[in-house]
């Protein structure tokens, strides 16, 4: 065995999981620091207290030994992790009286499971260690604008970005360094004074449209008044004089002759 067994305990930092056992609900936390692997188990509810318990080198070489190798070791470790992650925990001799001797059990079910002592921490410990848990959180969320909890998008663009960043370093390994290209220069924007402009001339155009589209109203308007009036006695045609000898009832027939009769005296 290593003088540092609990080096072979990584994969147990920073892992957290929630035991729902009977009516109530705790919070375990695991962290691997000063050569002690630490568990945290915190009660919730209006009764909310915390617990704290570790493993040292010490607990280490009781359940082992002093010859076991680091890939042994390693090997327990990430299965105590899988069990962790997967929620085969439970608290052992749960009993909320103060001062009762409880434990934090990994593997319940399993022939041979993994315990660990707790003892309860006071009022102003459990707020210190809460704290701190805060604390980590929030500067953990400054690098997705302080948002509490990771959304869908946030996670989706942290791995775009690290596939653009990836695709640019394999391009340039493959191809070589290549000269940065020039930018495009931008297309020039209309000044505020040309956009007066046409919009003037706009407003001009539209006004002599609507000028040209009332002078004809007025025009048709005219001309309908005088159709209705009639015409005026310049514009009656003049009357056709009937020629000499036409009849006067119809002017384009002759008139007829009458002869005169002559009648004889009485004294023939």
């Amino acid at each position: 065995m290593s003088e540092d067994p609990l080096s072979n305990f990584g994969c147990l930092d920073e892992l957290t999981q929630v035991i729902y056992q009977s009516v109530y609900k705790f919070v375990v936390l695991s962290t691997v620091s000063n050569n002690k692997w630490n568990i945290h188990v915190g009660l919730a509810g209006c009764e909310g207290r915390w617990w704290r318990g570790c493993w040292t080198e010490d607990d280490i070489r009781q359940i082992f030994g002093s010859k076991s190798s680091d890939k042994l070791l390693e090997s327990f470790a990430e299965k105590l992790a899988e069990v962790f992650i997967q929620g085969e925990l439970c608290i052992s001799d749960w009993s909320a009286e103060k001062g009762a001797k409880i434990k934090f059990t990994l593997g319940p079910a399993s022939k041979k499971p993994m315990h660990v002592d707790l003892v309860e921490m006071s009022p102003e410990e459990g707020a210190a260690f809460a704290t701190g848990v805060f604390i980590d959180i929030a500067l953990q969320a400054q690098s997705r604008k302080c948002r509490l909890y990771p959304s869908s998008s946030t996670e989706y663009r942290a791995v775009q970005d690290t596939f653009a960043t990836t695709s640019r370093t394999t391009s340039h390994t493959v191809a070589g360094p290549s000269k940065p290209k020039e930018p495009s220069p931008e297309p020039e924007r209309p000044s505020k004074r040309s956009e007066t402009s046409a919009s003037a001339k706009k407003e001009t155009k539209k006004s002599s449209e609507v000028e040209a589209a009332q002078a004809e109203i007025k025009a048709l308007k005219s001309q309908l008044q005088t159709a209705r009036r009639g015409p005026s006695p310049a514009q009656k045609p003049a009357p056709v004089r009937p020629h000499k000898g036409a009849s006067l009832a119809n002017p384009n027939k002759k008139a007829r002759k009458y002869q005169a009769i002559e009648f004889g005296s009485d004294d023939e």
